[in-house]
């Protein structure tokens, strides 16, 4: 990697709790703790990067993120400044509270919890059969918050250019069910489904007037949005996130103002690179290879683009451990059934 480049990693953690910290019916021991720590300060390590965007960080929260910038510190052999600033969102407002964060080497500035969706926004649904044009025959989804609060921050490196970033959790595919629907599973996974296309759609709705705002106050900031989308690239909340584009833009087809506002899939910019593999994957989801984490960027950082990685040998290793053994739940508990993604942009930092 040359001196001048900014890598940018996305890590579901899953389930990051502290120590006799109740989750899910379990609670890490100390010795699993630590290990889990330990594999997650090797991990980004090894990925030598710059920012991380953190998703299923648990409660208390405090103590998992210094203990993690800790892990990561006594790993890191780059000679880089240490990782030394953090931010966390508000936390769910479940049952087992999890929330997104961020750490950094560089200062973070301006942080947001995005916790409701933006004023005007809301979804409704059409009744079949009724005239479409009557308002009456529309009902409105009952969904007014993201299920895991967005995080929203400016990060500032001293010795480059500063960019603006969001750390995404989308609802999961795992059923929302209830006990009047008798626990169907087609039912739930449809809540589930609609909870995550809502929660898309508003992000892109802040969007629609987060970016063209940045871009009229200061057109050489980038924005990059990381995280858990738990969807594949062509999934539509992933594609709704992204926005339309009116051209493919490309050498002989500049930047239209409307396609500067949206936003660019790095995973489709490394398959224009590279032929498509199995293994650009992130996830096994019904044992289906998929990838369910991104990183997106503005119209900035395509011509700075240099590669996109996936480590996720260990996502193999923890889908082969399918049935509820001792030794499966010790396995989850140090590692993470994501796989991890990393984005690296040229001309970014100055050597």
């Amino acid at each position: 990697m040359g001196k001048t480049s900014l890598r940018v990693m996305s890590m579901n953690l899953e389930n990051l709790f502290s120590p006799g910290y109740p989750f899910y019916g379990t609670e890490y021991s100390l010795s699993e703790y630590r290990a889990k720590m330990d594999w997650i300060g090797a991990m980004i390590g090894q990925a030598q990067v710059h920012v991380v965007a953190l998703t299923e960080l648990g409660e208390n929260s405090e103590i998992c993120i210094q203990d993690l910038i800790q892990a990561v510190n006594k790993n890191d052999l780059t000679g880089w400044p240490p990782f030394n600033f953090e931010f966390r969102a508000e936390p769910s407002k479940g049952s087992t509270k999890i929330r997104s964060a961020i750490v950094s080497r560089f200062s973070l500035a301006d942080g947001e919890s995005i916790i409701e969706y933006p004023a005007g926004f809301h979804v409704e649904l059409h009744k079949p059969g009724t005239d479409a044009d009557n308002p009456d025959n529309w009902t409105v989804i009952p969904s007014v918050e993201f299920n895991r609060p967005v995080v929203r921050i400016r990060v500032a490196p001293e010795n480059g250019t500063a960019f603006n970033m969001f750390v995404v959790h989308l609802k999961s595919k795992r059923p929302a069910k209830a006990k009047h629907d008798d626990y169907n599973e087609a039912i739930g996974i449809a809540r589930a489904a609609i909870q995550r296309n809502v929660e898309a759609a508003a992000l892109r709705f802040y969007l629609d007037d987060f970016l063209p705002s940045q871009f009229d106050l200061d057109p050489k900031i980038p924005t990059i949005v990381a995280g858990d989308f738990n969807d594949a690239p062509s999934g539509v909340p992933v594609e709704n996130i992204r926005g339309s584009f009116d051209t493919v833009p490309g050498p002989s087809r500049p930047w239209s103002q409307v396609d500067k506002r949206r936003l660019i899939n790095c995973a489709r910019l490394h398959l224009k690179k590279s032929a498509y593999e199995d293994k650009l994957f992130s996830y096994i989801h019904n044992e289906n290879f998929t990838l369910l984490d991104h990183i997106f960027v503005t119209e900035h950082l395509p011509s700075k683009f240099v590669r996109f990685e996936t480590y996720n040998d260990h996502v193999l290793r923890h889908h082969a451990l399918s049935s509820p053994t001792d030794q499966e739940k010790q396995w989850k508990s140090m590692v993470s059934d994501h796989g991890v993604v990393v984005a690296e942009f040229s001309r970014m930092l100055t050597g």
